[in-house]
């Protein structure tokens, strides 16, 4: 398995009806907000991962929302 060199967002698009992963952004912020813009565009969010293996949680992501006055978006359970 390849190491991813920067966050992406893992998503299920319900138009699509299946799983996609976001383009790769440097940062967790940065992949934040395209989550949340994700969300917006009614995908269902699953995880937010870093190149590191690391994993933005529920929690992470709710209180980046709470911080900018943003509805939660959806996150699917894995």
């Amino acid at each position: 398995m390849m190491k991813q060199a920067g966050w992406h967002v893992r998503y299920f698009s319900p138009s699509l009806k299946t799983d996609l992963q976001s383009q790769e952004f440097k940062t967790e912020a940065h992949a934040l907000q395209a989550a949340w813009e994700i969300a917006r565009a009614d995908g269902q969010i699953s995880a937010i991962e870093g190149p590191a293996g690391e994993i933005a949680g529920f929690d992470e992501i709710e209180l980046w929302c709470r911080e900018r006055g943003l509805a939660m978006p959806p996150v699917r359970a894995s």
